[in-house]
């Protein structure tokens, strides 16, 4: 079999899950607090002799990882999120709140504490401050932040105060980390540390803004013109695996007819 088509196969899967990215981000272009995502490769060593270890070998989940040397494989490694400020978009809503600048809100999760940067939040029926996925929102005691009287007007200044009536009731919880790699994504716009060791430390002067909500960080029109990209790439891809293919079946009928 010819050494490209394993070089097309590798191009098109790489695309594949650029383009999986790339969907991904197009489809939240309008979920508050959205942080897009790009796509990291590596190459897979081919043969494990040349590795520190030879059992390092092991933990290298691919088909195609014992190839010759014109056919490393490359992997996606993982998908990063860029964690840069999204555009602030006045609500009017009382209890959307925005952060301008570093920092997350907290929220109580099923196995620990979780962090978003969306603030569309609401409230139960008995009052308690809550995520659009049903997750109650903490203060900076760890607690559920709960409005005795929801039918009153809630007031958030920008430090996060919670007042009805002019009586505060919490403090919204909002926290940073040095360093962003340590939260691994949960869906519903939500974040987990990826340790229980690792803890967040608390933004001592937050911008909190009421009655906005921060905007997906996805760029609409870069984001398509990648999409556009990658599509194409695979296309190629895909166009040199279909003609590489139908080079072999050629390449077989004329040595069958020569022999």
């Amino acid at each position: 079999m010819s050494t490209g088509i394993y070089t097309a196969m590798m191009g098109a899967r790489a695309q594949e899950h650029a383009l999986e990215t790339v969907n991904n981000n197009l489809a939240n272009l309008n979920t508050p607090g959205f942080k897009r995502q790009d796509t990291m490769y590596r190459e897979i060593h081919n043969d494990v002799s040349k590795m520190d270890n030879p059992l390092q070998g092991e933990d290298i989940h691919s088909p195609v990882r014992f190839l010759p040397e014109d056919r490393i494989a490359g992997v996606m490694e993982e998908r990063f999120s860029h964690f840069d400020q999204g555009p602030l978009k006045q609500t009017g809503n009382d209890l959307d709140v925005a952060l301008q600048g570093e920092g997350f809100f907290v929220l109580q999760g099923p196995t620990g504490n979780r962090f978003t940067r969306a603030g569309n939040f609401a409230l139960t029926p008995d009052g308690t401050l809550v995520s659009q996925n049903g997750a109650s929102v903490l203060d900076d005691q760890n607690q559920p932040i709960r409005i005795p009287d929801t039918a009153a007007q809630v007031s958030i200044t920008q430090e996060g105060l919670v007042q009805v009536g002019g009586a505060t009731l919490a403090k919204l919880a909002v926290v940073r980390f040095d360093d962003p790699r340590m939260l691994e994504r949960q869906g519903n716009n939500e974040w987990q540390l990826m340790s229980p060791q690792l803890q967040p430390q608390t933004v001592a002067a937050p911008d909190v803004h009421q009655g906005w909500l921060e905007a997906s960080n996805v760029n609409a029109v870069s984001t398509m013109t990648s999409m556009i990209k990658v599509s194409r790439i695979f296309e190629l891809n895909s166009k040199m695996i279909m003609a590489y293919k139908q080079m072999d079946q050629q390449a077989s009928q004329e040595v069958g007819r020569t022999v």
